[in-house]
Order: structure tokens, then sequence, then C-alpha cells
């Protein structure tokens, strides 16, 4: 193997192939002698079981804007960046849901709020009615990155031994929605994905034993 790299690079250096040309040569080798490139398996997401949503909750809530902002991903499934943009006449307290005005791809869509999340999104805006949910004492927006690092940060003092990030949030939003019985259609409208070929790689998920815990957090 050795002596064909050796081979193949003197003729690239003799030819002074280019790294496009190279490229249009490496695809025409495979045609023609019917190479198949495995495609690399689909990492399957990462997402929070009902241990380590309580625990990141229990952890979250010493301080209580990052607290309500983390049981708010988990419970609604929205993209940090989506988050950082929810106005508080966004959310329809009568009938528990959101609206998402103009999320990725600049599509409206309602999500459903639960009982115990709603009760605490009335307590943390006190008596405020109108503005961005997530804001600054000045009643600025924060950014996107300045709420990833918060929650970010809470998940690092949880101290699991799996790799998670904010978008774990999310990923664990439809699991949630897979244990409450959801089809994969349902989920991709509530999640918001362009593509139901996003929203199937939740259909490989096996949830096992945690299924019913997570009911039972959905109905808190």
């Amino acid at each position: 193997m050795e002596k064909i790299i050796d081979e193949i690079s003197q003729i690239v250096k003799n030819n002074k192939i280019s790294a496009t040309e190279w490229r249009y040569i490496s695809q025409q080798i495979r045609i023609q002698n019917k190479l198949v490139v495995p495609k690399r398996a689909k990492k399957l997401p990462d997402f929070l079981n009902s241990a380590e949503i309580y625990h990141l909750l229990n952890i979250s809530s010493k301080d209580n804007f990052t607290g309500v902002l983390v049981e708010f991903l988990i419970f609604t499934g929205l993209r940090i960046s989506e988050a950082s943009k929810i106005m508080i006449q966004d959310i329809d307290f009568n009938n528990n849901q959101l609206k998402v005005v103009e999320g990725k791809g600049l599509k409206d869509r309602q999500v459903p709020i639960t009982n115990n999340l709603l009760h605490k999104i009335k307590l943390f805006i006190d008596k405020r009615r109108s503005g961005y949910l997530f804001c600054k004492s000045d009643d600025k927006p924060y950014t996107t990155r300045a709420l990833q690092i918060r929650v970010t940060d809470a998940i690092k003092l949880c101290g699991f031994d799996k790799s998670l990030s904010t978008h774990s949030l999310r990923h664990t939003f439809a699991c949630l929605c897979l244990a409450r019985g959801m089809n994969i259609e349902q989920i991709k409208l509530l999640m918001g994905h362009s593509s139901i070929k996003t929203t199937e790689i939740y259909a490989k998920l096996e949830l096992g034993s945690v299924k019913e815990k997570f009911l039972q957090l959905m109905h808190n």
C-alpha cells in the first residue's frame, strides 16, 4: 500500500495536478472501478434520561434565570437562538401555547407548554407583560451565546459522564415527544424541521425503560 501511495504521489507531483483535478480523478477512478465508499453511520442524538433531567433542573435552579431557561429548552424543544427571541406576548397563558415567530427557515409554529413550566414562567416574569422573556435588567435581550454559556455551565456542574451540549436539551424534548406516542411528522412540526429526514433520526432511538419516567415528567 505504501508503494502505491508513493507512486501516485509522484504522478501528482510530476503532472502538477491541482486539488480540484485530483478530486475529479478520484471520482472517475471510483466510478470506473465500481468502488463504493461506505457511508458514515449517523451518530444518534445525545439526550438526557429522566434522572439526568431532574439533576440538571436541580443544579440549574440555584440560579432562577438559568433554571427557567433550562426547563424551557427541555420542555419546548426550541433552539437556543429561538429562545433568545421569544417575547412574553408570544405566550398564550390561557391555552398553554407558545408561538415561535419566524423560527429557522422563517416559519412560525405553535408549541405546547406544560402546566408546570407555564407556572414557573409566570413567577419568572412577575409583573412584566411584554418584552423579551429572557432579558437583562434593562429589558434588552441576551445574545444567543450568552444564554448558551449559562446552559453549558449548568451542564458542566452536573458532572455527567457523557458529552452533552445545549442542543442535547432539544434532543431530549424529541424523546419526551416519542414517549408520549407522537409520530415523526408531529415531532417535525413541533421542532420546526424543514425536512422530515432531520426528524427521522429520532425514530432509531430506543427509549426502553426510560419511557415511563419520561411520561411522568411530561405530566408534571
